[in-house]
């Protein structure tokens, strides 16, 4: 059929119609896809957040996606090795799992747990959760001549009944050595401190890294706890090599370093390097004061 030139017009208008009309609906379509995936990605957010920790600052990298955390990475180099770092891969991945940080804390390791927790918040909501103040004042330093120092070395012994009972009801005993290695100035300032502890308890006493005496060799050994579990084993040797090995091993607090922590306050060691940061500047008499 043979169509005139009014009618090919209509027709050839219409065609052009629907394509232009399919054509606009392709790029609605490519525009909604675009913008659907531009949306998605910008709602992934990358925080930092920072708490302290038990040795210094603890960091966190937070990643958020439509409001679910689905990343955690915490750092904190300065947190005790096999005490405190268990916190730093444990914690993060509680978070994650519950998409919140109302978890259950790490056993041992309470104080870099908690900064864990405080870093994400503080990444999550810095409003509530500010970060905290990490300047550290720079401590002044003085010079003294030599002829302005005097030294002083004291040395404090007590026993102790205790403490406790092992579980046969046998008595435990310890006593302790205390020592002080002081500079002072021509005023009876301190300038220098040094203080450090050997405790040596009997060897029914559960404490793993405690040194032990159990008495001498002809009084037949003492109830010993040897694998540290509050029950009682035996008796440990009577003899004399048994004698001396124990008096070889035995080491100060501040030798025995990590096995020596005090809960969530740190190790033994960390506590005595702030009295002794504190006493620096004063008097015997202040310090007592001070105790007092």
């Amino acid at each position: 059929m043979l169509l005139n030139s009014h009618e090919l017009k209509s027709r050839g208008g219409k065609i052009m119609k629907k394509s232009l009309s399919r054509f606009i609906s392709i790029l609605l379509v490519l525009s909604v896809a675009v913008t659907l995936s531009f949306t998605a990605a910008a709602e992934t957010k990358v925080l930092e957040g920072t708490a302290e920790g038990f040795g210094g600052k603890v960091t966190v990298e937070v990643k958020v996606e439509d409001d679910e955390i689905i990343s955690v990475e915490a750092y904190g180099d300065k947190e005790t090795e096999g005490i405190g770092t268990p916190a730093l891969e444990e914690i993060p991945q509680k978070i994650i799992e519950a998409n919140s940080t109302d978890v259950d804390l790490i056993s041992g390791a309470t104080y870099t747990s908690e900064a864990v927790v405080y870093a994400v918040n503080n990444a999550l909501n810095p409003e509530e959760y500010p970060a905290p103040d990490f300047e550290e004042v720079e401590a002044e330093t003085q010079s003294l001549e030599a002829s302005e120092l005097y030294q002083g070395f004291g040395l404090v012994n007590n026993g102790r009944i205790g403490p406790g009972k092992d579980n046969t009801g046998t008595q435990v005993y310890s006593f302790n050595e205390v020592y002080a290695n002081v500079l002072f100035d021509e005023d009876g300032k301190i300038v220098f401190i040094h203080i450090d502890e050997l405790e040596v308890a009997t060897p029914n006493y559960d404490g793993k890294a405690m040194p032990h005496l159990s008495g001498f060799p002809p009084q037949g050994g003492y109830n010993f706890d040897e694998d540290h579990d509050q029950e009682i084993e035996g008796k440990t040797p009577a003899t004399d090599e048994y004698f001396l090995s124990e008096i070889d091993g035995w080491k100060t607090k501040r030798e025995r370093g990590e096995n020596y922590v005090m809960s969530a306050l740190g190790t033994w060691a960390d506590q005595m390097d702030t009295y002794e940061e504190l006493f620096v500047g004063m008097t015997v008499d202040e310090v007592e004061e001070w105790f007092a």
